[in-house]
């Protein structure tokens, strides 16, 4: 369902949210329930079909490049309609209970948050509502969780292709399942694996160990691959983990042999970025790199390639610039670094010296970096340093210029006073949307959320 929205119409983590404390009374059945959750501990509701650890390695010789669309290109601004996110689970938009408190984008998925009622009611419960991209509903975790016997604060811990792992509460603990968002098979994780969220491929899981809280990983048939013996685990590439142990980093494989010792204060991941949560426009599979960085203990840094193997650079880049933004990119088969604010080739040539520091996604991403210039002109630039899109700050003052998403696609925010204005536009400089307002935010593959009446709606743009 969707709404057509009137304006300028010419040529886009989720993170898991408070657990209901109140959800054991909020059972279908509550003895019915504990019985369920006890059993179901043991079962498996259906065979979850045998599937690869991780990404198939598809390497290519760039990263994803967005589309420029033709001149004059037209497009249709929609809402998408999150009814059944609250109809679904016996609720109204209209109740004032009822809010939509974020809503996230997961490769093909679009994933909202629901809340219901105040956290410390009795009716309380927050929830996940998946949808595909046509805004059609595709699971409702409160109510696969009320039909496992759980409580109605069913979310999920990430999502990759079409599984997810589902985080099901009941009295205030917490199991988990592995599900497909497809086929709706469902197998149970077991309960010695805590905590265990999807990470692009591989389940991360955490357990206590005599040494502390440590990390391992299992795959989707929930095979362990990993022991729990690191302080930090994460997917670095479709083979390899970035893992974090005696306060160094190094890399391992899917044996858990090391293939680059912990001798690191750092290390980057293969898509460019230390930290997923800034990666909402870098699709993991699309923008795998053939080298990454690492800084050493005598912060100098070096490349690593996809096998391991070590190089010398002459980069000099302090160690809290490698969290921020896309530190590597890779178009053309030339691997490019970001360096505060300056992107130069793996050999020293510089593109820009003036990478825009206002988006967390900044570098270059989707094949595009955003820059701004001392006199407040604002550029978008290919990988070859030329200028696709250009806007200075004299009429109004440039608040904010996002990063191109994957559908290439970006947004403007202006003010002047107490005047505001919000544009859209695509690569060829196409206005795709422009209203008198602020509060639309990108969310990735030409999706829009804004906050409206105490809730977020969610806005997509088609081509004509």
């Amino acid at each position: 369902m969707k709404k057509i929205i009137s304006g300028v119409l010419g040529a886009v983590m989720l993170t898991s949210v408070l657990c209901a404390c109140n959800d054991g009374g909020n059972q279908s059945n509550s003895s019915q329930s504990g019985d369920n959750a006890n059993s179901s501990q043991q079962t498996v509701t259906t065979e979850v079909a045998t599937t690869q650890p991780a990404t198939e390695p598809n390497y290519k010789d760039t990263n994803y490049v967005a589309p420029i669309p033709p001149k004059n290109q037209t497009y249709k601004f929609e809402e998408i309609s999150l009814d059944e996110a609250a109809t679904s689970s016996g609720y109204s938009m209209s109740d004032s209970a009822f809010r939509i408190n974020d809503a996230d984008m997961y490769g093909e998925y679009l994933v909202v948050q629901v809340f219901y009622s105040n956290i410390n009611s009795t009716d309380f419960c927050a929830y996940n509502v998946i949808f595909d991209l046509d805004g059609n509903m595709v699971a409702n975790i409160s109510n696969i969780s009320i039909e496992e016997g759980y409580g109605k604060s069913g979310q999920i811990q990430g999502i990759y292709g079409d599984y997810t792992v589902l985080r099901l509460p009941i009295h205030g603990e917490d199991k988990y399942a592995l599900y497909n968002l497809k086929t709706k098979e469902l197998k149970y994780i077991d309960s010695e694996y805590g905590s265990p969220k999807m990470d692009n491929g591989v389940i991360v899981f955490g357990k206590e160990e005599e040494t502390g809280y440590k990390y391992g990983a299992l795959d989707l048939d929930l095979n362990e691959i990993v022991p729990a013996e690191y302080d930090e685990l994460s997917l670095a590439s479709p083979t390899l983990f970035r893992a974090k142990k005696d306060e160094k980093y190094g890399l391992i494989d899917f044996n858990n042999k090391v293939v680059v010792d912990f001798n690191y204060k750092d290390i980057v991941k293969f898509n460019g970025v230390e930290d997923d949560s800034f990666s909402a426009f870098v699709d993991f599979d699309k923008n795998i790199n053939k080298y990454t960085l690492a800084l050493d203990e005598n912060d100098k840094i070096v490349l690593i390639d996809r096998q391991g193997k070590i190089s010398d650079s002459n980069f000099e880049i302090l160690e809290h610039n490698l969290g921020v933004g896309r530190v590597v990119s890779q178009y053309d088969n030339k691997t490019y670094i970001k360096n505060n604010k300056i992107v130069t080739d793996i050999d020293g040539n510089s593109i820009t010296d003036n990478v825009f520091k206002g988006n967390l996604n900044c570098g270059f991403v989707n094949g595009y970096c955003v820059t701004e210039d001392d006199d407040g002109v604002y550029n978008l630039v290919d990988i070859n340093g030329g200028t696709i899109y250009t806007k200075s700050s004299d009429e109004y003052e440039i608040e904010h210029f996002s990063s191109v998403d994957q559908n290439g696609l970006f947004e403007v925010v202006y003010s002047l006073g107490n005047s505001v204005k919000t544009e859209i536009l695509d690569l060829s400089g196409n206005t795709v949307y422009s209203i008198q307002e602020k509060g639309f935010y990108p969310i990735g593959n030409g999706l829009f959320e804004k906050y409206e009446n105490k809730q977020y709606r969610v806005y997509r743009v088609i081509a004509e």
